[in-house]
């Protein structure tokens, strides 16, 4: 077997060419006794411990690489205790803290879950940004990232004694590019100069960008769905409840009640969503897309006492 033509991955191919991303392009690929992936021409190599070879386009495992890092999971991956979202921290940064307490029936009981409900308030008191993220991604926690979705406020250029800039103009902030504490995105930005000649036009990317993306998106349409009421006060309301699975192979349950009675109706002017489907973590998405679109406005259970009954007997 010549290997002449073959050429090592460097650390950004390493990422992109794996067992895992070419089973993403390829449902059908073996990914058991492999003695080596490499490159050559517009093909990964992949080496099989008996000496055989398989070649695969490049181009296709690029596309899975990039349709993976930019995924959007499930509504429940990264709330916080009481279904928080992501709370502001510093320089247009915020805390963005791990699914803990929904990943499974007991998982508000987890060492990380009670971490979380601890440090909840306090990351607001931590303005390095080294020793945030230390505290949420060292070797003893796992409680989330730091995340800029719309970049990190850089150090401006110093100002004058009378906060102007040298040419007079008042000094506006200035931001970087999105950017995320997590591994992924670190060794994209590491390597970024071997990803983007791999990839054209690449940027660093993560699925933390994408969710909380998606979760600005979220507010802002439920925002839209307050605003469009005549009255000011909402009539179309939907309360949600979610009830972590058993266990880590099996599901979740996520329960809709709907009124068109306002969000502090009593419990006789509430429904349940299709009573007879079963709604998991997965649906949470489109569902509340879909309300809010019927100018339903979204509020949690937890947040109406007049539903608790009928959530315990979902």
């Amino acid at each position: 077997m010549s290997t002449q033509l073959q050429q090592e991955l460097n650390a950004a191919q390493a990422c992109i060419y794996t067992r895992t991303n070419i089973r993403r392009a390829y449902q059908d690929f073996d990914d058991t006794e492999v003695a080596g992936i490499y490159l050559r021409g517009d093909d990964c190599l992949v080496v099989r411990r008996d000496g055989s070879e398989q070649t695969y386009s490049r181009q296709l495992i690029k596309a899975a690489y990039s349709t993976y890092t930019h995924r959007l999971k499930d509504f429940f991956s990264y709330l916080g205790p009481n279904y928080r979202g992501p709370s502001v921290w510093h320089n247009n940064a915020y805390i963005l803290f791990k699914g803990w307490n929904y990943t499974h029936a007991l998982g508000h009981l987890t060492s990380n879950a009670k971490l979380q409900a601890h440090w909840a308030d306090k990351f607001i008191h931590v303005s390095d940004p080294a020793k945030v993220t230390a505290l949420l991604q060292s070797d003893q926690t796992d409680l989330g990232h730091l995340v800029a979705p719309d970049g990190l406020r850089l150090p401006n250029r110093p100002l004058d004694m009378d906060g102007e800039l040298d040419d007079g103009t008042e000094q506006q902030p200035v931001f970087g590019e999105p950017s995320c504490s997590c591994g992924s995105f670190q060794r994209q930005l590491n390597n970024l100069s071997a990803f983007q000649e791999e990839i054209e036009g690449f940027k660093p990317w993560c699925i933390h960008l994408t969710w909380f993306n998606k979760y600005r998106e979220l507010l802002c349409k439920r925002t839209e769905a307050r605003n469009a009421s005549p009255s000011g006060t909402p009539e179309k309301c939907v309360s949600w409840w979610y009830a972590p699975p058993a266990d880590h192979t099996s599901d979740g349950r996520f329960v809709l009640l709907y009124t068109n009675s306002g969000a502090q109706a009593p419990l006789s002017h509430w429904r349940t969503y299709k009573p007879k489907e079963i709604f998991t973590q997965h649906d949470a998405w489109d569902l509340f897309f879909n309300m809010m679109d019927a100018s339903y406005v979204p509020f949690p259970g937890t947040a109406l006492p007049q539903l608790k009954s009928a959530i315990k007997k979902q």
